[in-house]
């Protein structure tokens, strides 16, 4: 009713104030100047948008009432405190957590163990407050999944992924160094075992032909040896070649190279590969509550044959084994 009245004009007042607001867009009367902003306003501007609803109770002239009433602050990206705590109290203060005598919640509230005797009656180990932060995330910063990420914190599994390879190297290695011992000690054995085979053969050939005096025959006897020691020298090498063959196929899962194709997604690892003449996974042991075997991926994770002894275990001693 009031603000009803007040708004009321004469007829007279409205027709002054409608010669101004002529001489202000033809330019000859000064423009009306903004009091929020200290701008001017356009003179041209309609009289719906410059004047402002009643109920505002606006009375100098002004464009504010075009501004949103519910605008929000721009937000931040920030995040939470990690480590921090609030004041040590020495004495229980009336209103407290019951439990652990922080003032920041309440014992309902309270995500520390129940304590027999809480603090409110013997007053001992009250614990700090809570650092409590209002942050005002804007739209970025509550859809980010890694705000809040510390680098420091994915330190130490790195550290433990490297040391763990490490290792595996480490036994790699060891393991290589074993192998060509033992191959350069066969070796060894081999050549004594070919020697002392060939000199018995001899032994037995000039027995049997009673040529131990005879030079001439001799001579041929030496070119029927060489011929005897080529045809050894011959086999063995085939020896050789197979049992290198053999050290390849029982090495074969334990590499982890990669298989070369022309598609990226195509690339795969010998270490998901078999040939057929190696025995599946599953067919190793084929008790049920053996070594789980996943046929999606063809890995067998755990040792099939943990029931055995280490010298009477196989090569495949499952896919986790360093």
């Amino acid at each position: 009713s009031n603000a009803v009245a007040d708004s009321f004009t004469s007829r007279e007042d409205a027709k002054k104030q409608k010669q101004l607001q002529e001489a202000r867009a033809a330019g000859t009367a000064a423009p009306e100047i903004d009091e929020a902003t200290g701008s001017m306003i356009n003179p041209h501007n309609p009289s719906f948008i410059t004047s402002a609803p009643w109920y505002l109770n606006q009375d100098k002239p002004s464009l504010k009432h075009h501004q949103a009433w519910n605008k929000k602050e721009a937000g931040t990206k920030e995040w939470y405190k990690r480590g921090t705590k609030g004041d040590v109290k020495t004495k229980f203060i009336k209103g407290a957590c019951e439990n652990c005598g922080a003032t920041t919640h309440t014992k309902k509230d309270c995500v520390e163990r129940p304590r027999s005797v809480g603090a409110k009656w013997n007053g001992k180990n009250l614990m700090p407050d809570e650092y409590i932060e209002d942050l005002k995330l804007d739209w970025d910063g509550k859809r980010d999944r890694w705000n809040g990420f510390q680098v420091e914190d994915y330190k130490a599994i790195q550290d433990e992924w490297e040391r763990v390879e490490q290792e595996r190297r480490n036994r790699k290695a060891h393991e290589m160094e074993e192998r060509a011992k033992l191959k350069e000690r066969l070796k060894a054995q081999k050549k004594a075992l070919k020697k002392k085979r060939k000199q018995r053969r001899r032994q037995l050939r000039r027995q049997a032909e009673g040529l131990d005096t005879d030079t001439g025959t001799d001579t041929g006897d030496s070119d029927t040896g060489d011929s005897d020691t080529d045809s050894d020298t011959d086999s063995d090498s085939d020896a050789s070649d197979d049992e290198d063959l053999g050290e390849k196929m029982k090495d074969f899962d334990k590499t982890t190279s990669t298989v070369a194709t022309k598609d990226d997604k195509l690339r795969t690892t010998t270490r998901n590969l078999r040939i057929r003449e190696d025995t599946a996974k599953y067919l190793l042991n084929l008790d049920v509550n053996s070594a789980y075997y996943d046929p999606k991926s063809r890995s067998m994770r755990d040792d099939p044959f943990k029931h055995l002894k280490d010298d009477e275990k196989g090569a495949f001693r499952g896919d986790n084994f360093l």
